[in-house]
């Protein structure tokens, strides 16, 4: 097992802890998350939450003892996109600031993966692809921020919008090529 796929085992590993303490122990992942709400519709939500936690971690972990060198590629700018989504939080006082923890636990995967792939020589830089990143970053921000004033359905909306543009221009800018599969 390579460094890249060995961060992705821990990554795993620790998401799969998170979920298991959620689904066992949803009051100590409440207190550690600084979560002072107990009611039982917190607890559920912390539960199947969990639950999808447990389920993630598995995946990497599956990934990492099978080398699928291309979710460990995928995963990095999804890690980068949970960091900024989980750190825009906290200031706009929709989380505590004990969710910084979860922000700082993604952007930490997400950079060790990222240089154990690049010290491999299995990164390439794709315009295409970090646009579209970008893009959907930016979206899932711009919904946040729009959530207060806003609501659900103005929220959804900015992101569709922010995200739209953004791929129509990552598209005009830098079309993908399609592999020729007529021969």
């Amino acid at each position: 097992m390579d460094i890249a796929a060995l961060t992705m085992l821990v990554f795993g590993m620790v998401i799969v802890g998170s979920g298991l303490t959620g689904l066992l122990a949803p009051h100590v992942l409440l207190t550690v998350l600084g979560i002072t709400d107990t009611g039982s519709a917190t607890q559920l939500f912390l539960m199947a939450t969990s639950q999808a936690s447990l389920t993630m971690g598995l995946y990497y972990i599956l990934a990492s003892v099978n080398e699928t060198r291309i979710f460990f590629q995928w995963s990095v700018p999804l890690r980068i996109i949970n960091f900024i989504v989980f750190a825009v939080m906290t200031p706009l006082g929709i989380a505590p600031t004990q969710w910084l923890m979860v922000a700082g636990l993604e952007l930490a995967g997400a950079l060790a993966t990222a240089i154990a792939l690049a010290s491999e020589n299995k990164f390439t830089y794709n315009p295409f692809h970090v646009f579209r990143i970008m893009s959907v970053t930016l979206a899932c921000v711009g919904g946040i921020l729009a959530f207060k004033p806003f609501g659900i359905y103005g929220s959804a909306s900015a992101f569709l919008l922010i995200s739209s543009v953004g791929m129509i221009y990552a598209y005009r800018r830098f079309a993908p090529t399609i592999p020729d599969i007529s021969r």
